[in-house]
């Protein structure tokens, strides 16, 4: 600026000029970004940037800067050098002032003096502190780095040393923890993930000395859980048959009632114990002298055809006499054979129960008046299902029985004795003494004429003290006397009662003020001009408890105390009756729990039955008095709204949801449960209970389907989609019988060879009526079916037996590449079934490849693992299908014994204008490299996708830009025309 300055005369140059030395000591304020920007930012009309900092020296900020002092030193050297270099510059600027005074030689001399000698030196003298400093700095900087560095290594060499001690102290403890464990922590692991899924069955091995180790414990653990969970199954089964036969024995009763003689008893006999007692069959054989043989007389249930040439003898040298039913007749006791096929006392009729299906048997004496006159023969489906509160029951079955066929005699004794009663009082008496009933005879005025000696007790009172006393004073409750004074008036006016000649049920008053259940019948009696009553007493007491237990086991559940379907039935039509009466609406609401099976599993079923019976709490808080809540069974309940629309129904379907969700304390655990909800509405949807509940149910299936712990109302859709899951599902069981089902192949290019270098065989089914079904539709339905298995089978043993056939033909070795369902792999039997149908084939392992999708090896790591081993072990290759849409986790499929990852086709599909999918297919292909595996893509269409594929380094591919899936006839063309364009 000072030269320009002595130049141009300009002041403005040494006005900044000033500046910059008074900013330099301090006396003006420093711009921001001054040793940069400041002087370019200074614009034409002079006006300066408005950003300030502080008034502060160079020199002190110099000193602030933390420089030592020997530094600091030369940079003070170098300050004063400018300072007499500034000195001169002003001297050269005052010999051109004033400017009107200043001539061509005065300003030249002014230049000199900022160009000669002497003004270079004085430069070089500030230069050369500063050259001096930079060399400080640079010593200083290099001992910092080099401490830097010392310590560095000194650290490293630390880090190195606990690494050391560190890796040591892990061994030590890894030892410790397998002691501690009794085995590796993977395999506890994997023992504690099958003890949760509820598998029981196979034990964990221990090893010697390991009984005290997690793995001992896990063991004890295991056993004592298959041992509760065998007893609860064991108990609900016979809680479930024990319930069966107190419906039958109520139903026995009932018949009893209602049946006059032994020809309508016996056939009920039968079908009620099939019907209701959960039986295969029963017939009653009533003993012939004659012949000496047991005659069929009734029958009902699955066999009863072999009764048509059915001869039991009673005699023990006959070889149908040492059975069941001809040993029971003459031991006078119960024969319960527990296992009908195996037992010797049957084995003249072993192929009969293999035909048949019986598992066990009972023979059960009848009698009348006390001796034998038949036997009650019954056959189950298991064996061992007699136990002892079964026997008993039907004890008590064939004891009610025993008392009806009495009875029967005593109804016709009664006819035979009626016309004589008053002739001979012996035999009358005789009647009254041994009559298991009350007998009391009044006259026309109620008085007591006669009183038996089962009257005596039955109600307390002495003969002597009964007679000529008013029945209603002794017998009647005296809420009842009014009625029966009645009754009396009108029979001594018309000589009629309403009881003649039929049995009425009240209540008997005892002599101690006690009353019972009675059931009472009475018969008119006219000899000459006298007429008088038997009434006929029976103490039901027993009874009436034994179907109090009966209706409470039939109609209501067990656990939950709530109304079982046969309730829930008669509830429906009752309130359907008042809904059609009013023109309104009903809802029926089917409710699933979520994953409570995880429950039962993980914890037990005996949280899992306290959970239960909370949630039914819980429920039953929601509903109105006029709703119904029932559990159907395991997990399942449904409701019945009355006057309810769909609005309503929603609402309580929420609330439903939201008091199940809050947490559960049973126990010492908290639990949270979910459940998903079906809605159908009468009569949108239907008018009776059946087509009502099956729509709700799959409505509710669809709430599953939808995720889980919501609702859904049952919709056509889901109606037309269920019928053809039924239509698919019956029609599949036959598909393979009639040859409806056949498999497709599609090529396997090499792109590095340019050859064919296997087929995936491809599922298809055409069904005469149905037309071709997608495998998308049909096999998901297999699954769930079960009939993947047969299925599976069948398509693998055709695939393996088709790539034999291609190579006993002379062609090169091919791969076959099978899909496996995820219940076929999940099948411990699989690695057997593999091995069995390559070795009745002829075909080595190398040349069959198992294709599962990712999502089946994720669904359970370990497990997969596991398989993958057996599999791998026994030469089989394996792969992953679909790989990138199953969230595959690298640590598990570098574990995975694999040797190929097969890329989906939806991220082929759209590589060629989609970055993702770019970015996708390059990050399959290259990790699969780094992992040692193989890659193939399905799906390539057109000759950009195979273009990408290629630069990218896939190894295999696949899909219609070579060739669709065809049948073989189709398929052995194109390996020839395929060769011939290669050539």
């Amino acid at each position: 600026m000072v030269r320009t300055y002595v130049i141009t005369g300009d002041s403005i140059y040494k006005q900044h000029y000033q500046e910059i030395l008074d900013i330099r000591n301090g006396k003006l304020p420093r711009p921001t970004s001054y040793n940069n920007i400041y002087w370019d930012l200074v614009l034409a009309d002079n006006i300066r940037p408005r950003a300030y900092g502080e008034n502060k020296p160079l020199l002190q900020r110099m000193k602030e800067a933390g420089f030592t002092n020997i530094e600091f030193a030369e940079l003070s050297k170098a300050k004063s050098n400018s300072d007499l270099l500034t000195n001169r510059e002003f001297a050269a600027m005052k010999l051109i002032e004033p400017t009107n005074a200043t001539t061509a030689l005065v300003r030249n001399k002014a230049s000199l003096m900022l160009h000669d000698m002497a003004y270079h030196q004085a430069k070089a003298a500030i230069m050369q502190p500063i050259s001096n400093f930079n060399q400080m700095m640079e010593i200083r900087t290099l001992a910092n780095i080099h401490y830097a560095e010392t310590t560095a290594l000194v650290l490293r060499i630390l880090v190195i040393f606990f690494g050391v001690m560190f890796s040591f102290a892990l061994w030590r403890h890894y030892k410790l923890l397998n002691a501690i464990l009794g085995a590796s922590a993977d395999e506890v692991h994997r023992h504690l993930v099958r003890i949760g899924s509820g598998e029981l069955l196979s034990k964990i091995p221990v090893g010697k000395g390991m009984e005290n180790s997690v793995m001992g414990w896990l063991s004890q653990t295991q056993i004592k859980l298959a041992q509760i969970n065998n007893e609860h199954q064991a108990a609900e089964l016979r809680s479930h048959r024990q319930t069966q036969l107190y419906a039958a024995l109520s139903q026995c009763n009932q018949a009893i009632v209602r049946s006059k003689n032994e020809r309508e008893l016996f056939p009920k006999i039968c079908q009620d114990a099939v019907l209701f007692g959960g039986m295969k069959m029963a017939w009653i054989g009533i003993f012939d002298e004659k012949s000496q043989l047991l005659i069929p007389v009734a029958s009902y249930g699955t066999g009863t055809e072999y009764l048509d040439f059915l001869k039991i003898s009673v005699d023990a040298k006959v070889n149908t006499g040492r059975g069941p039913s001809g040993t029971a007749f003459r031991e006078d006791k119960p024969f319960w054979c527990l296992d009908f096929r195996h037992d010797p006392s049957t084995g003249f009729w072993h192929e009969l129960g293999s035909k048949f299906e019986w598992g066990a048997s009972a023979a059960l004496p009848l009698h009348r008046n006390g001796k034998v006159v038949g036997i009650f023969n019954i056959y189950a489906n298991d064996q061992n299902v007699f136990d002892k509160q079964g026997q008993n029951l039907l004890i008590e079955m064939t004891s009610d029985i025993d008392f009806a066929l009495d009875n029967f005699d005593i109804e016709n004794e009664r006819e035979q004795f009626k016309g004589k009663l008053l002739e001979s009082e012996e035999v009358s008496r005789l009647v009254l003494e041994n009559s298991l009933d009350a007998i009391i005879n009044m006259d026309s005025q109620g008085l007591v004429i006669e009183w038996s000696g089962a009257a005596y007790k039955m109600f307390g009172y002495q003969r002597e003290d009964a007679m000529g006393q008013k029945l209603s004073d002794l017998i009647i409750p005296e809420r009842d006397r009014e009625a029966h004074l009645k009754g009396m008036k009108r029979v001594i006016a018309t000589n009629q009662s309403n009881m003649t000649g039929r049995r009425v049920e009240v209540s008997a008053l005892r002599l101690d003020g006690t009353e019972m259940p009675a059931e009472m019948s009475i018969a008119k009696i006219e000899t000459g001009n006298l007429v008088f009553f038997s009434a006929f007493i029976r103490d039901i007491t027993n009874r009436k408890e034994y179907e109090k237990q009966i209706q409470q086991l039939a109609h209501f559940d067990a656990l939950t105390n709530l109304p079982n379907r046969i309730l829930l039935q008669d509830h429906f039509k009752y309130a359907l009756s008042l809904v059609k009466r009013n023109n309104g609406k009903l809802a029926i609401i089917f409710l699933d729990l979520d994953h409570f099976k995880d429950i039962n599993d993980t914890l037990g079923h005996s949280i899992g039955d306290l959970l239960l019976k909370e949630v039914a709490s819980r429920l039953q808080l929601t509903l109105r008095e006029e709703d119904t809540l029932s559990r159907l069974g395991g997990d399942e309940f449904i409701l019945i709204l009355p006057g309810t629309d769909s609005l309503g129904a929603a609402n309580v379907s929420q609330k439903l949801l939201n008091i199940m969700a809050m947490p559960y304390h049973i126990d010492s655990f908290e639990l949270t449960v979910t459940g998903s909800l079906g809605v159908a509405l009468y009569p949108d949807d239907g008018n009776d209970f059946e087509i009502l509940s099956q729509k709700a149910d799959t409505a509710m299936y669809r709430a599953k389907q939808e995720g889980r712990n919501n609702y859904r109302f049952f919709t056509a859709e889901m109606q037309a989609k269920s019928s053809r899951n039924l239509q698919l599902v019956n029609a599949l069981r036959y598909a393979l019988e009639r040859n409806q089902l056949h498999l497709h192949y599609q090529p396997q290019i090499s792109l590095n060879k340019n050859c064919i270098i296997g087929t995936e065989a491809l599922l298809r089914w055409y069904h005469p009526d149905l037309g071709t079904i997608s495998p998308a539709e049909f096999i998901p339905i297999a699954e769930d079916s079960g009939l993947i298995i047969s299925i599976g089978e069948w398509v693998l043993r055709q695939a393996v037996k088709q790539a034999k056939l291609w190579m006993d033909e002379g062609n090169d070795p091919l791969i076959m590449a099978v899909n496996i369902s995820a219940i076929q792999f999940r099948h411990p039997d699989l690695p057997k079934l593999v091995t069995q149908i390559l070795e009745e084939i002829g075909l080595a392992p190398e040349y069959l490849e198992l294709e599962l999708t990712e999502g089946v090896a994720m669904y359970d790591p370990l497990g997969a693992i596991e398989m993958m081993n057996n599999l791998h072990e026994l030469g089989i290759r394996l792969s992953i299908d679909d790989f990138g849409t199953g969230y595959s986790s690298l640590s598990y499929l570098k574990r995975f014994k694999v040797y190929k990852l097969k890329i989906d086709q939806s991220f082929v599909r759209d590589i060629n204008t989609d970055p993702e999918d770019k970015a996708i297919v390059s990050a399959v292909i290259s990790m699969s490299k780094s992992l040692g595996l193989q890659t193939i893509a399905e799906g390539v269409e057109t000759i950009e996708q195979l273009t990408y594929l290629r630069a990218q380094g896939c190894d295999e591919v696949q899909g219609f830009y070579y060739s669709r899936a065809m049948p073989i006839e189709q398929l052995d063309k194109y390996f020839r025309e395929f060769k011939s364009l290669k050539h």
